[in-house]
């Protein structure tokens, strides 16, 4: 049965005992100082971590924690994972582009995420180091034979569950109003974050005509699920298959969208970002495949935000699908014939094409396309900052991705 408000409006207070029972116990015996140093250094630490360098109760955090549910399917678990290699850009552009600016529209997601510093007016400090972060987890994640013990994957989930829990230590020290807005990462809102790198990813790519079967988008949320399982989520709030996941994130959206001027400013300061990726650090290899080639095309990088300045903010609307959450995010609207027409003949142009894909001739026109964006991004990371993206072999060899860099 559906979940409806009266049931999901408990969640809201609901919070993760055993990660937040780990967080009592540290500075109940742990020095302040140490407890801001090791979190320090786990944030900014994206690779494998040792935690038999750790604290005693950190270590017995990560060695008890790992316990697989029952009900995983592991034909399903590789499913997701052979997904993940074959279209893993797309899914990517889904998430940063779609998922991403639909959560913005639950106000009390946004305003923890304002409170917690995510709104910074440095780039590289705000949007694009959480995207840096959110980008390695899902490689980590991801990651072939994740689910064992002991795995990058593995571990990374559990430092997200262990920051989770800090966050909510902290702003409960300090004046959180949880009647408003519930505990701070409360079981609903993360439910919908579990559900954005699912179900919303895969509306995203529904919308993009890259079409996965009932059953590979069943595979997908459960290998989500097992993450939530792994973080601390409520197996109510933890659908296993699509519908289920379509059913309860359209819910808790429907219920949380309010537009706000933190929802704004994020999709706005998103948009900003993805144009800079586009505009300086565009991997110009995307435009000298071997069918721009032969036709001896030349493309400026510069030349579509010439005419269209407001390109990403139409990426995000086109992808999100929905005008009243799209309305709510303040994304524009083309509002003259060229710029609509441009639009129009683009976006079927791809989506077109990708009903095509598998062929030869299609998959030289639309994949260099549908990589643009995730290498442009993976390019300014590797630009931009001292913390390194490490993407698996497996990632890089199937995407095209300079091994020199991210390996």
């Amino acid at each position: 049965m559906p979940m409806n408000s009266i049931d999901l409006d408990k969640y809201r207070n609901i919070k993760d005992d055993i990660a937040d029972k780990l967080i009592e116990d540290l500075y109940a015996t742990i020095d302040k100082k140490e407890i801001g140093f090791l979190f320090k250094n786990l944030m900014h630490d994206l690779g494998e971590i040792n935690y038999q360098e750790l604290p005693q109760l950190f270590k017995e955090y990560f060695l008890n924690n790992q316990h697989f549910p029952e009900w995983i399917d592991m034909k399903k678990i590789k499913v997701a994972e052979k997904l993940f290699v074959t279209i893993g850009p797309e899914y990517g552009t889904c998430l940063i582009c779609r998922s991403l600016p639909v959560g913005y529209v639950s106000a009390n997601v946004v305003k923890l995420l304002c409170t917690t510093g995510y709104l910074s007016s440095n780039v590289k400090t705000g949007t694009a180091k959480r995207l840096l972060e959110t980008s390695q987890f899902i490689l980590n994640v991801m990651k072939k034979d994740t689910f064992c013990k002991n795995t990058i994957g593995v571990k990374h989930i559990l430092k997200v569950r262990f920051i989770h829990a800090m966050v909510r230590y902290h702003l409960s020290k300090n004046n959180w109003d949880t009647e408003k807005y519930g505990e701070p990462i409360n079981q609903e809102d993360m439910s919908l974050t579990i559900l954005t790198f699912s179900v919303g990813a895969i509306l995203g790519l529904d919308k993009l005509n890259v079409n996965l079967t009932l059953y590979e988008k069943d595979a997908m949320v459960h290998y989500w699920a097992v993450v939530g399982e792994l973080i601390g989520m409520n197996s109510k709030l933890n659908p296993q298959d699509f519908k289920q996941g379509k059913e309860l994130y359209d819910t808790i959206l429907s219920r949380q969208a309010k537009s706000s001027y933190d929802g704004v400013v994020l999709t706005r300061a998103l948009s900003d970002f993805l144009k800079g990726t586009f505009l300086t650090n565009l991997d110009s290899s995307v435009f000298k495949s071997e069918l721009f080639s032969s036709l001896n095309l030349k493309f400026k990088k510069n030349v579509v935000f010439k005419i269209m300045p407001e390109m990403t903010d139409y990426i995000i609307r086109f992808l999100i699908d929905d005008d009243k959450y799209s309305d709510m995010l303040s994304l524009a609207k083309p509002d003259r014939l060229h710029r609509k027409l441009i639009l129009f003949v683009s976006f079927k142009g791809i989506t077109s094409l990708n009903s095509w894909r598998g062929y030869y001739l299609p998959d030289k026109i639309v994949q260099p396309f549908n990589k643009l964006f995730m290498n442009s991004m993976l390019n300014y990371f590797d630009a931009e900052f001292k913390m390194k993206l490490s993407i698996p072999r497996e990632f890089s060899s199937a995407w095209g991705l300079s091994l020199k860099k991210f390996n």
